[in-house]
């Protein structure tokens, strides 16, 4: 099969693509982390976790995406016996593993403060977990055949039916009762232009990502280290910037607040999880949340983590989305820092390109 494309230029313009995929990636996520829209009102936790959902949504689809594409290559390998499709399907089993993985932790921070535990056994959380599980398996059983060929065609048949599973999770939450918000409530979430330009730009972007560590598993390039060295510089200096307001000083969830006729705050009443408290401020504060009150009268300080000031105090985001994006940034470094070009295989064709 003839790609029409040489290989080595091929290779030379999947590495002058990279940095430009990676770059947009990261200056989106780092946006959206510190200036995405949320909701003005949510039923339980923080408003502000919300932003978890630039974040985890894209990594979730990501890693659907790698799997089809391992479930597609092994296709491939099983019809034709195609090398080249072995490959493909290996390379994204891995990489679909480490976006799972994400998916679980990511999902799970995010729960803990939207619906109150990290894991209850909702049926796309679980579906989720045995789908990561399931692939997770594909590396005991192929290292547990010695015959070459026979190893393919067992890794290959696997991986093709192991597919099953993306499909159980993508309509786990829509066929059965779930906490975990459908495609329809994303669509209403991202409703505005604003909001809906960015969650896309976060889509493509972090599914080009995806994409483009698959080309670089794939034909065995060798990224600069510096590239993979500065996606891990810029998340961490990202994550401690998100979480420097939670670091020092007491916590407190706003239960419920009182506004004066222009809007601006003149009591909140807080928890810290043992007891609540009341706040009263003697020069009323303008809300730091706009608009401080919805058409239906809901005010959307409540429910914001915050810490008290001598003069007022100051809404902090929940410790999931510096989390988040410590994991997703360090993630995509590690992979950039692969070595793939050792034969990952163990097939001295299986790479070769034509």
């Amino acid at each position: 099969m003839k790609l029409g494309v040489e290989p080595r230029v091929l290779s030379r313009s999947i590495l002058l693509v990279v940095p430009v995929i990676l770059t947009l990636d990261m200056a989106t996520l780092i946006y959206a982390a510190f200036k995405g829209a949320f909701p003005a009102t949510v039923s339980l936790g923080s408003p502000l976790a919300y932003r978890n959902i630039y974040i985890h949504v894209p990594i979730a689809l990501s890693s659907y995406l790698l799997f089809a594409l391992a479930a597609l290559g092994a296709m491939l390998y099983l019809w034709k016996e195609d090398p080249r499709g072995a490959k493909l399907s290996y390379t994204a089993v891995v990489l679909g593993v480490v976006y799972a993985a994400l998916t679980l932790i990511t999902g799970s921070t995010w729960a803990q403060e939207s619906w109150g535990v990290a894991w209850n056994w909702d049926p796309k959380q679980t579906a989720v977990l045995f789908l990561f599980l399931a692939f997770l398996a594909y590396f005991p059983i192929r290292r547990s055949i010695s015959d070459p060929e026979r190893r393919e065609r067992v890794s290959a048949a696997y991986a093709a039916a192991a597919f099953s599973l993306v499909i159980v999770s993508f309509l786990a939450n829509r066929i059965v009762e779930s906490l975990h918000p459908t495609g329809q409530a994303i669509q209403q979430f991202s409703a505005e232009p604003v909001t809906g330009v960015l969650f896309g730009l976060r889509m493509l972007f972090a599914l080009g990502t995806a994409i483009s560590l698959l080309a670089v598993g794939y034909l065995g390039l060798t990224p600069p280290r510096i590239l993979g060295a500065s996606v891990a510089v810029v998340g961490i200096i990202a994550a401690l910037a998100l979480a420097s307001p939670i670091v020092g000083g007491e916590i407190y969830r706003v239960v419920d607040a009182k506004l004066d006729s222009s809007g601006n705050i003149i009591e909140l009443v807080v928890s810290d999880g043992s007891g609540e408290r009341e706040v009263v401020f003697d020069n009323p504060i303008p809300s730091p949340i706009v608009p401080a009150i919805t058409i239906d009268g809901r005010i959307t300080i409540v429910g914001h983590l915050i810490k008290l000031k001598d003069e007022g105090f100051e809404v902090v985001p929940h410790w999931s989305t510096p989390l988040g994006v410590a994991l997703y940034t360090l993630s995509i470094s590690a992979l950039l820092l692969r070595r793939w070009n050792k034969d990952d295989l163990n097939s001295s064709n299986a790479n070769t390109i034509s």
